[in-house]
């Protein structure tokens, strides 16, 4: 209590100062302590301008694949004889047609000018692909194919640090050395064709410790586009199918 009140006093007996005498002791106390607080606050800046960029840019299980811009991809597919739609929707009904293929794809780099574009506005890499397959028909003639495409590849999600996923869109061209029978069989309006457009939907899993090797599932779908390719207007067929991919 005696201490509290000594302190109390010599408090109050700062207001006994001159006027003059307590103004220059404020502005010394201020020019002391402002720069102290200008540096905190500088610090505090720099340190939250350096963590942005590092919490905007945090380490995911994919990355390493952009350091292996060629992969490659055997699968097996079942077609089936329904639409698109209801195929997408896991409604099925097999066809008798098994699809035997490889599947080669570059990825462009993010680093580049077209690869940047596509990483920064919507977060996906840019793909070239081909794929070569067989059709076995249950008659027992094997129906060569190829397609080549581009694809845009979804593969920084915030989950794969649990399991390392990607999700695929891709769009081209397929050609075959004859209409194979579901697309004969499927076809009600309007004829067929060799040529027609391809579309592919994908999605991948792997191990965050080795997302080299992934496993991959694939709707691999043939289409008239309503009468682009031709008199091809309701041919196509669709294909769900399992494989492997390995980045190189």
């Amino acid at each position: 209590m005696v201490r509290l009140n000594t302190f109390s006093g010599r408090f109050r007996g700062l207001g006994k100062l001159p006027s003059r005498t307590r103004t220059l002791l404020t502005l010394g106390a201020f020019a002391v302590l402002s720069p102290a607080a200008a540096i905190g606050q500088e610090t505090a800046s720099e340190a939250v301008s350096e963590a942005a960029p590092e919490l905007a840019r945090r380490p995911n299980a994919n990355d390493p694949l952009d350091r292996t811009p060629w992969s490659m991809m055997a699968f097996k597919g079942w077609s089936n004889y329904h639409t698109l739609g209801r195929t997408v929707r896991f409604i099925w009904d097999y066809a008798g047609e098994d699809v035997y293929g490889g599947d080669v794809s570059y990825t462009i780099s993010p680093d580049t000018g077209f690869g940047r574009f596509f990483d920064n506005f919507i977060a996906a890499r840019f793909q070239l692909a081909g794929t070569l397959n067989v059709r076995a028909q249950q008659s027992g003639v094997w129906i060569p194919e190829a397609s080549v495409y581009f694809a845009l590849r979804w593969r920084r999600l915030p989950w794969n640090h649990i399991v390392a996923t990607s999700f695929s869109i891709g769009e081209g061209l397929s050609v075959v050395n004859r209409v194979p029978d579901v697309e004969v069989l499927t076809t009600e309006v309007g004829g067929t064709s060799k040529l027609l457009n391809y579309l592919m939907l994908e999605m991948t899993l792997a191990l965050p410790s080795l997302p080299y090797l992934q496993l991959v599932g694939r709707i691999h779908h043939r289409s008239g586009m309503f009468g682009v390719f031709g008199d091809a207007q309701e041919s196509g067929s669709n294909t769900v199918g399992l494989g492997v991919r390995w980045h190189m």
